[in-house]
């Protein structure tokens, strides 16, 4: 019988495999086949599985090679873990939200809510500073 894995210790595993960039190598040990990221800001697509997972924080990290997620709280209940995150990073890579670099730094506030499964991530619900990001991309001025 496999040993039971926290879910706090799975979600700290994989904020630490993309901030060390092996998600996508570690994607089937640390997400369920089945899983969905809902973003409830709307600025990305939704993904799925733990190729779309992977596919996400490629693209992410691709735009801003620096990126880097911090956690500032986490706690869970049951199959649930909250998680109160600091993300940084500057736009020098890729396109972002159909925008190409801008140099722009990102430090951005989100909510993460997890649903672990079978030890591993089943379900993601995120609330990140959408702002931020359309900041980021040259889509919004102060």
């Amino acid at each position: 019988m496999p040993m039971t894995r926290d879910p706090v210790d799975v979600v700290r595993e994989a904020v630490a495999a993309i901030n060390a960039r092996t998600l996508r190598e570690r994607a089937l040990e640390l997400i369920e086949p089945g899983f969905v990221r809902h973003d409830l800001v709307e600025v990305f697509p939704d993904s799925h599985g733990p190729e779309g997972a992977g596919d996400f924080v490629s693209m992410i990290v691709a735009a801003m090679p620096d990126f880097h997620l911090r956690i500032d709280a986490i706690f869970g209940q049951g199959d649930r873990v909250a998680v109160l995150m600091t993300m940084t990073g500057t736009h020098t890579g890729e396109a972002l939200l159909g925008r190409p670099p801008t140099g722009n730094a990102l430090s951005a506030h989100a909510v993460f809510i997890y649903r672990v499964a079978n030890g591993r991530l089943a379900e993601a619900w995120q609330m990140v500073d959408g702002l931020a990001f359309h900041r980021l991309a040259g889509l919004h001025h102060d």
